[in-house]
């Protein structure tokens, strides 16, 4: 199936669920026979189907009466025979219960939009709803209403329009070959009907990945962090992280706008002294790789800017205010994945080798600052090596970072600890099946996982989850 893969993609070809299907109607959500009992044989009912006069009726252009007038002179047929017959062949349309018993069921998702789209003429259409509901579908498009037929294009287009969906995001089910390869030039994932078809449905749609793409589409934009002691609120970094592990902008609709820093709190400053909460430099660098502002002169100087902010050690002061050095070895390796990114990272020795010596020493067991988790914090050493091939890049940290993650497999943990420590494990190689299957023990019946702890407050230690993150690192660790 052209576009559509359930793991084994590897954490760089992550690709995410469909968020529509397109069903057609003809020879897959209904069967019929061509065999009447009138003079008409049944392949010459079916050459009937594929010719210009049916072809304009089903635009909409002609009467049903007319298409079956100009039918019978063309292949000197009777009228009344040719309508006869039709009228039998819709008697005998059968509707794939399985798969309308599969649609209902798909539909219990709220995250999931189901259509038809048919080659269909007015009358034909307005006899055949009352076999099957339309309310089985969001919406269904007809060739008669749209004066378009598969498969020209401009109908794939029309109904992406329609439906504000682009190609990629949309799966199409059809049980003609040609109709399929026009909706992929499109990127629509198109599959051909046949008897795997729910089956295959069911594990884009249904299989764990296929549920926790659900729960972020579902909550993704309203998915809030919560303190230890139960209190939410609203942050960036959290929404960019999202976006950054989804490689998908839209889940969480964070946009750079005309910032040139970013605060890690989306709104109030929550549990913080007086409610003042510098901009830091920890989600700037977040910002600025994952949503990528078009000007090279502005990304230029918010770097240039961070350079200053640089300690002799090779750590960052977190925030852009002069009164506040506070300093945290992962906020700093996340700084440099901004600067690798933008092909900047080898102005960075000491960062590097500070990230090195935090492998080489193990201190990341005892957490940071700000980041409490071991998993988490290889997890976001693993990130960076992902920012760039960059050979020294790769040959300080690679070599080491694998031997550290091998030494965490099977310790148990949070939802969100295993999902960075499968990633990682993924990125390097490492088999982990048996971590694997503790994630999928975790996931909940929404679809999504129960955050870990994910960062802490410096100074109070408060710790803070965020089930969007958990369910997106899950996502991608159970896609890897």
């Amino acid at each position: 199936m052209s576009g559509i893969s359930e793991g084994g993609g590897g954490i760089d070809t992550l690709q995410a669920r469909p968020r529509a299907i397109i069903f057609d109607l003809g020879d897959v959500l209904f069967a019929w026979s061509a065999n009447t009992a009138t003079t008409i044989p049944a392949r010459s009912l079916r050459e009937i189907l594929s010719t210009p006069i049916w072809h304009s009726y089903e635009r909409g252009e002609i009467t049903r009466d007319a298409c079956y007038e100009r039918s019978g002179q063309q292949l000197s047929l009777p009228m009344p025979e040719i309508a006869e017959a039709f009228i039998q062949a819709r008697k005998s349309l059968q509707p794939n219960y399985d798969l309308v018993s599969f649609i209902n069921n798909l539909k219990e998702d709220a995250s999931i939009r189901v259509y038809a789209m048919s080659n269909i003429g007015k009358e034909d259409s307005e006899e055949l709803s009352e076999k099957l509901e339309w309310r089985l579908f969001d919406r269904v498009f007809t060739s008669a209403a749209a004066g378009m037929r598969k498969p020209d294009p401009a109908f794939y287009r029309h109904v992406l329009d329609q439906i504000g969906l682009l190609g990629s995001q949309v799966v199409f089910i059809d049980d003609k070959e040609e109709n399929i390869h026009a909706a992929r030039v499109l990127s629509i994932q198109g599959l051909v009907f046949g008897p795997s078809t729910i089956t295959t449905l069911r594990q884009v749609f249904q299989s764990p990945v296929g549920k926790g793409w659900g729960y972020l589409f579902r909550n993704a934009r309203s998915c809030e962090s919560v303190t230890d002691s139960g209190i939410t609120f609203a942050d960036n970094f959290a929404k960019l992280l999202i976006a950054d592990s989804l490689q998908d902008h839209t889940l969480t609709n964070v946009t750079w706008g005309s910032r040139l820093t970013w605060n890690f709190f989306a709104g109030k400053a929550v549990l913080v002294p007086g409610g003042y909460f510098p901009d830091d430099l920890d989600t700037t660098s977040l910002a600025l790789k994952t949503l990528r502002p078009p000007s090279t002169e502005i990304v230029a100087s918010i770097l240039d800017t961070m350079m200053r902010y640089v300690n002799d050690d090779g750590t960052f002061r977190t925030f852009y205010d002069p009164n506040k050095i506070n300093v945290d070895a992962i906020a700093s390796t996340n700084i440099l994945a901004c600067f690798y990114s933008y092909g900047r990272g080898h102005e960075l020795e000491r960062t590097l080798q500070l990230v090195h010596s935090m492998l080489l020493d193990r201190s990341y067991l005892q957490g940071t600052r700000y980041y409490p988790s071991p998993d988490c914090c290889l997890g976001f050493i693993g990130r960076l090596v992902r920012s760039s091939d960059d050979p020294h890049l790769q040959a300080t940290l690679g070599p080491l970072l694998k031997l550290r993650v091998c030494e965490r497999l099977g310790v148990s943990g949070s939802a969100l600890d295993y999902a960075m420590r499968i990633i990682t494990c993924a990125q390097m190689g490492v088999a982990c099946e048996s971590d694997r299957l503790a994630l999928l023990d975790l996931q909940c019946e929404d679809g999504g996982w129960e955050g870990g702890w994910l960062y802490q407050y410096g100074s109070s230690g408060v710790k803070i989850a965020n089930r969007g993150v958990t369910t997106a690192m899950a996502v991608v660790a159970l896609s890897s």
